[in-house]
């Protein structure tokens, strides 16, 4: 009897969220080093996107959702410390580089249960997306008057049609259903949308602090959001490419299941 309680606790205290502490570590020390790596630039200059967001969004996907967020977390401090350049808010940008991605890619593969979080968290980011920095604070920090309709239509690409997929059946129920599914083009379907509707939102939080710490012009931000336009989608596909191969190899390689993983 006392051989199996200290194995149950031995067992339960090396997991996190389901997953082995070492795998959860591999992954965030993959997504550390990876924030040398450099995937587009920031519109204005002073920094990068790295290699380390995408990997953190898959995150989730390979390790569930709460290993998933763990590694993340591991991987934003790793990168802070060698690639100053990605993380030039330091510690505040390993939540916008690496946590927030990961977060909003385990929330759209759990929308099913957590729709009710999901929705109104999406809308309140896209609100303040639209409102942070050009009305609030505005013009008494000294930033410029935006072009309206066209910058609230801009605005809401980035949270508009993610809620909408969060808050119906796509998202609630076909996603979640998808990105399992043995069916290969509807997990590829799954996977790219729950990535694409993270990011479009993810890129809302990510953005502002640079906007107003560098106190962006109006018509420069205007322009990142014509810049960022295609360049989500682009890394959404390109992503969900690479994640179906290494979900398949670890369906097959025999290891044991994570709960909440997509193998």
């Amino acid at each position: 009897m006392e051989e199996k309680t200290t194995e149950k606790v031995r067992r339960t205290t090396s997991r996190i969220g389901g997953v082995s502490i070492a795998w959860v570590t591999l992954f965030g020390a993959l997504c550390g080093v990876t924030g040398l790596v450099p995937i587009f630039p920031y519109v204005g200059g002073g920094g990068y996107v790295p290699l380390t967001t995408p990997l953190c969004a898959i995150a989730p996907l390979l390790l569930g959702p709460v290993g998933g967020i763990v590694a993340a977390a591991i991987g934003g401090i790793i990168g802070m410390f060698i690639a100053p350049a990605a993380y030039p808010l330091q510690i505040v940008d390993v939540f916008l580089n690496a946590i927030l991605p990961a977060l909003f890619v385990a929330l759209m593969i759990r929308d099913d249960r957590l729709w009710k979080v999901t929705v109104p968290l999406f809308i309140v980011l896209g609100i303040v997306g639209w409102l942070v920095p050009f009305y609030v604070p505005g013009a008494a920090a000294g930033f410029g008057r935006v072009p309206e309709p066209l910058y609230f239509i801009m605005a809401g690409l980035y949270w508009i049609p993610s809620t909408i997929i969060a808050a119906t059946p796509l998202g609630t129920r076909l996603i979640p259903r998808w990105v399992v599914s043995k069916n290969r083009a509807q997990r590829y379907g799954g996977v790219f949308l729950a990535i694409l509707a993270a990011m479009f939102v993810w890129w809302l939080p990510w953005t502002r602090p640079y906007w107003y710490l560098f106190n962006f012009s109006a018509e420069l931000g205007v322009a990142t959001h014509v810049a960022y336009s295609w360049w989500v989608p682009a890394l959404s596909a390109i992503t969900a490419v690479i994640t179906i191969p290494i979900v398949e190899a670890l369906e097959r390689s025999g290891l044991p299941k994570i709960e909440g993983a997509i193998w």
